[in-house]
């Protein structure tokens, strides 16, 4: 037989009987995700049925060959009910499944084990409730687990210990019971089991992780307190030897600490006293102006994704305030995102000004935000507050809502809804000598304070 005859033939026989599997497959995606919107709804599934693939639909994303749905991302759409058999659980080659910040209920489909090829799973933030299913521990592919802020009760299932490749496990927040299995797994680093109704010793392998992700339980052992009640040390006694040594050295600690104090309030007194005599000097001079400072975050060009925020460690979010590791949302705004959303989005520099850079971020779910990151704001945390309020509460036709802030000592940013349109100052600039205008609003961010301008001129005819 010829070779270069029988080569060619067996690779037309394998394309016609790949092809069909491959648009069997997509079909079937299709299907499911079309049963999941029929259940759980989403006032953000605006889907375009007609089309023959749901490649293009927002937060499916496929493979290129063969086109098969590998990620499903729905995170803050509104979606609510449980989750039916045979809709997610047919999507058997997912390697990303994201609902989080909806309003799922129920228990978690036990077809979800159908899923071999996932590697991330989050559920966070939803109504979840029933047992964590043992089917879970199938997925041998996980790495990230995600099922914090919701119902689950019962224990945590040992079988977890046959996902090998779990690096994260997060559980915080929910009605848990019984006591921590020992997960040996070598690729675990992250774990947070905090509030929920634990109990019995930590098992010794994480006694190095933070005291934060056992806090809210009954636990004991390290870190938290030894089982005894003599503390995560063993109950050793310090001989008289240690304890005069921790004594003296608080003792010259202390000594050291008022020296440079002093040192400082010296220092600075100093420099006092010089500007006051420079200013007597130079009275009558103009100002000279300020050199602007260029951010180590800020880019002139689009980048891959938003500069990195120095986060302060704390509770905070919600619609509280103070310092956090979230944003802080004004009036009726949809909590679809939080700060990590934020920082993780795509994000284009829109302008530069000497209170700060506004950058344009598309979310991974599509929406597009203004973000403005404020430099040299230089006031306290409650006047902040006190006058960002006021900024967030107003509502007129020609003032963009402020959606929400984020404060700490180090950023501050304002959110925005981002409006395509462009900016005031191109308006202004690009505006005929023979046009006219009125009333526009603007929104600017002073160093010491938060106020708004109202500036009005007069019209031409």
């Amino acid at each position: 037989m010829n070779s270069p005859l029988f080569f060619t033939t067996t690779v037309i026989f394998s394309l016609v009987f790949s092809l069909p599997t491959s648009f069997s497959d997509l079909a079937t995606d299709r299907a499911a995700l079309l049963a999941l919107r029929s259940v759980v709804g989403g006032r953000a599934l605006l889907w375009n049925l007609s089309e023959p693939t749901p490649c293009s639909w927002s937060g499916i994303t496929c493979s290129s060959n063969p086109p098969i749905v590998t990620e499903l991302r729905l995170p803050g759409m509104g979606l609510s009910g449980a989750i039916p058999m045979n809709t997610v659980g047919n999507l058997t080659h997912l390697r990303i499944l994201s609902l989080r910040f909806n309003s799922l209920s129920g228990p978690l489909p036990s077809d979800i084990s159908s899923l071999s090829e996932l590697r991330n799973l989050y559920l966070q933030e939803n109504a979840f409730s029933g047992p964590i299913p043992a089917s879970l521990s199938v997925l041998t592919n996980v790495v990230r687990l995600d099922l914090a802020n919701n119902n689950f009760s019962g224990s945590i299932p040992s079988s977890l210990n046959n996902l090998t490749r779990l690096s994260t496990l997060y559980l915080q927040n929910n009605n848990l019971t019984g006591p921590i299995p020992d997960l040996n797994s070598s690729s675990l680093v992250l774990l947070n089991v905090s509030n929920n109704q634990l109990t019995g010793p930590i098992p010794s392998r994480f006694s190095r992780m933070p005291t934060s992700a056992f806090q809210g339980n009954s636990l004991c052992g390290g870190p938290l307190l030894s089982c005894d009640g003599t503390g995560s040390g063993g109950g050793k006694k310090l001989s008289g030897g240690a304890i005069a040594g921790i004594v003296i050295g608080s003792v010259l600690g202390f000594l050291l600490i008022v020296v440079i104090l002093v040192l400082l309030c010296r220092k600075k007194w100093s420099k006092e006293v010089g500007s006051k005599g420079k200013v007597a000097m130079k009275k009558g001079d103009p100002e000279m102006p300020r050199k602007k400072s260029i951010e180590s975050g800020d880019r002139d060009s689009s980048s891959s994704g938003f500069p990195a925020v120095a986060v302060t460690k704390g509770k905070g979010g919600g619609n509280g305030g103070g310092e956090g590791k979230n944003l802080v949302f004004f009036g009726e705004s949809v909590r679809t995102f939080d700060l990590e959303d934020l920082l993780r989005a795509s994000a284009e520099v829109l302008g530069k000004g000497t209170f700060g850079t506004a950058y344009k971020v598309v979310l991974e779910v599509g929406t597009v935000l203004a973000v403005k990151r404020l430099k040299d704001v230089g006031v306290p945390e409650k006047e902040f507050r006190e006058k960002i309020e006021v900024v967030g509460k107003m509502d007129h036709e020609n003032l963009v809502a402020l959606r929400a802030y984020y404060y700490n000592r180090n950023e501050n940013l304002l959110v925005f809804d981002y409006l395509p349109v462009g900016s005031l100052s191109s308006l202004l600039h690009e505006i005929d000598a023979n046009a006219y205008f009125t009333a526009a609003t603007m929104i600017i961010a002073v160093p010491t304070n938060i106020k708004i301008i109202r500036w009005t001129t007069t019209m031409w005819g």
